[in-house]
């Protein structure tokens, strides 16, 4: 076997992501492979491999030895799960049931909404008058207390994944309930369940009062609005506190048993964990301390909004990047770097394809020097097709990126002001048309310090976004629009009201 032959590797990242890579020659070592995957894959993990081996029917094996590998390889990454606990899980993986007690969400709205079990009453009632309806088309008159019944056990079951669902949401309880039964169906409706829907509308403002009363977090943040018994409060509609960017867990209460003292001693062991070394570090202690201390957290983030660096020495944590992830999964129960590239590696042909056709307009120039930067790139590289179609995301949009994505020739420039900020230390010979395909490192700034870098620009982009998310921030007002493509197109958290901007709409349609 030639040593100095090209090895082509398809590398196995998860589930659902690979990559191709082309080697110019074998690496003398597994070491040595291992390293040249990281760097040209932009990985920050460690990790063994497994590989494809032909003479067991392409089972996979341990990678040993690099000469076992055939011409054209397929290698499949192993992540050592102690150092990295949360990203290697998918979007189906429940990361928050390590605590069977644990007060937050564990799924997102369902596409179809199942309509819960009612009291024995009213489920016999329902199945004589479905019984009814299907040989005479007789709908069922129902007395208040099984109407009510049907609306308590409604509005609990939309609680389970909302606390303030959409008019979209509340439509699809509302057609469930009558599809399944369909002796509720309403004579003169255009729908069939008009009725229910505001009904349930109101059943959940009810409901949502009764929980507040209670001291339910995500709903009594809202309470002590001006009332008739509190005319000095605020307005009803000021500063309403609710999730507006797809958040499922948005103000959880407490765990079970624990009180504010108790978490506080928590936080304090993780942030002694945080001034070990990091290989003195207990991974699997902290993911447990910031699992239990969630709604501390996010008690603090959402009703506070301290600085960013008082939310540094409180929960340094929040700022490595495996419990980064893991919050965000918390917050809305997805996996942000595999959801992420799924969608991004998806759409880049088509906004490439999109970017090419720009021949008219301010931009269009602008976008033809980006188009150029990425032709001279290696098109082996997928991140080069990745950064190129973000990088020209704002200029489709007509949106200003110079404030947020910044670049400069030395380190210590990287602490330039801003609120929020990529700022990408390069060479200036290496950023064409200002898209930064190489980069010594990315750092990204909060509030005008560094607060996490990476090597990838894209994978600082991706950290970035779960920061945003995980601190409660607000998107950079000229960006708007690039990061709502990526929070409603990219990773579909639309919440279920969003109405987005003409142009992003205009752009959303075309890539469908």
């Amino acid at each position: 076997m030639d040593p100095n032959a090209v090895l082509k590797v398809r590398v196995i990242l998860d589930d659902v992501n690979a990559e191709r890579l082309i080697l110019p020659s074998r690496p003398e070592t597994v070491n040595a492979l291992i390293l040249e995957v990281k760097n040209k894959l932009n990985l920050a993990y460690d990790f063994r491999l497994q590989f494809q081996d032909p003479e067991f029917d392409n089972a996979l094996c341990n990678l040993v030895n690099v000469e076992d590998l055939p011409s054209k390889a397929t290698i499949k990454i192993v992540r050592f799960v102690d150092l990295d606990l949360s990203s290697t899980s998918t979007d189906d993986t429940v990361l928050l049931s390590d605590n069977t007690d644990s007060p937050e969400r564990l799924c997102r709205w369902p596409e179809i909404f199942v309509v819960p079990t009612f009291s024995y009453e009213v489920e016999y009632a329902l199945r004589e008058g479905n019984l009814a309806y299907v040989q005479e088309e007789k709908t069922i008159r129902l007395i208040r207390d099984q109407k009510h019944n049907i609306l308590d056990v409604m509005a609990a079951e939309i609680y389970k994944h909302k606390a303030y669902p959409s008019t979209k949401e509340i439509v699809k309880a509302a057609e469930a309930l009558v599809s399944k039964h369909p002796c509720l169906t309403e004579k003169g409706s255009k729908t069939g369940y008009e009725g229910w829907k505001n009904s349930l509308r109101f059943k959940m403002g009810n409901y949502r009062t009764k929980l507040s009363k209670a001291g339910i977090k995500d709903v009594a943040v809202n309470a002590g609005k001006r009332s008739r018994t509190n005319p000095e409060g605020a307005a009803s509609r000021e500063n309403i506190k609710r999730p507006k960017r797809g958040e499922v867990n948005f103000l959880p209460n407490y765990p079970l048993g624990e009180t504010k003292d108790t978490l506080e001693t928590m936080r304090l062991e993780m942030v002694e964990q945080f001034k070990r070394t990091s290989i003195e570090r207990d991974a699997v202690l902290i993911h447990q301390l910031m699992q239990r201390t969630f709604a501390l957290r996010r008690e603090e983030i959402v009703n506070s909004g301290p600085p960013i660096a008082e939310l540094k020495d409180r929960w340094p944590a929040l700022f490595s990047e495996p419990q980064l992830y893991t919050e965000f999964h918390r917050i809305t129960n997805q996996n942000l770097p595999h959801s992420f590239y799924a969608a991004l590696d998806k759409y880049t042909p088509l906004l490439l394809k999109l970017y090419r056709k720009k021949k008219a307009g301010s931009v269009a120039k602008k976008m033809e020097e980006v188009i150029m930067a990425y032709n001279d790139q290696d098109k082996n590289n997928i991140t080069a097709a990745r950064t190129a179609a973000l990088a020209g995301l704002p200029l489709y949009l007509k949106e200003d990126s110079s404030e947020v994505f910044k670049t400069c020739k030395d380190e210590l420039e990287a602490t330039q002001e801003g609120a929020v900020a990529l700022v990408a230390v390069v060479d200036e010979a290496e950023v064409p048309a200002g898209v930064p395909f190489e980069t010594h490192h990315v750092s990204i700034v909060l509030e005008d310090q560094v607060v996490m870098s990476h090597r990838s620009w894209t994978d600082s982009l991706v950290i970035l976004f779960g920061l945003i998310y995980a601190l409660h921030l607000s998107y950079p007002e000229k960006l708007s629009g690039f990061f709502e493509f990526i929070q409603v197109v990219l990773l579909n958290l639309d919440d279920g009201r969003k109405q987005l901007k003409p142009k992003l709409q205009s752009l959303r349609n075309e890539l469908e």
